[in-house]
């Protein structure tokens, strides 16, 4: 009968299936509102939108069908391959950056010791090294004359009472106190720190 083929055709046609549309878009793009959670200041650069996102949805014949339509496009995608490949091939050059500024690090501690031979040998000391120096001396010869007279003091014979001395006299009954960069940080440490008491908490 005529007719017949035509119905026959459109049955064996088959009708792909197709997926709804939340399944192959993306959701649109969060709009701020609502109280957030953390604190709020205003933002320093631009907006920036999604910009490209048909590399989530795209379908296999989409890809297809973009390629053949325009060839730039692969040359992209194997652009973006070659960068990622590269950064692998940066983090090696990095590496071996690093190992050869191990070499850099001993050659200047090589040409630091030679600098500070010379700096012994032909430079004057500094005055900080100087006053410590003094101090020392002076310290030294006061240790020795006390040494030298242990029982009889210069004063004796000479006067019916001890005369004045203001190191000894004024420093008598008091603690001590050095001003030495050693004993001054010891008490930044003591200052600065936690105690030294247990806090338990339940």
């Amino acid at each position: 009968m005529e007719g017949d083929e035509e119905l026959l055709a459109q049955t064996e046609v088959k009708v792909e299936p197709k997926r709804d549309e939340w399944m192959t878009t993306l959701p649109p793009e969060r709009k701020p509102g609502g109280v957030t959670m953390q604190s709020t200041k205003f933002s320093r650069g631009p907006k920036e939108g999604r910009g490209d996102t048909s590399v989530w949805t795209d379908t296999p014949l989409d890809r297809a069908q973009k390629a053949k339509m325009n060839p730039l496009r692969e040359i992209e995608s194997l652009t973006k391959k070659i960068y990622l490949y590269g950064s692998y091939l940066e983090a090696y050059n990095e590496a071996t950056a690093l190992a050869s500024n191990d070499e850099d690090k001993k050659r200047a501690s090589e040409d630091a010791d030679l600098v500070d031979k010379y700096n012994k040998a032909k430079r004057s000391k500094t005055l900080v090294q100087k006053h410590q120096e003094e101090v020392a001396n002076k310290s030294k010869k006061k240790s020795k004359q006390v040494k030298q007279q242990p029982g009889k003091q210069e004063w004796m014979g000479q006067h019916p009472w001890k005369p004045w001395d203001r190191e000894k006299d004024l420093t008598a009954g008091r603690k001590s106190i050095n001003f030495d960069s050693e004993s001054m940080t010891k008490d930044l440490s003591s200052r600065f720190s936690s105690g030294n008491f247990q806090r338990n908490f339940l």
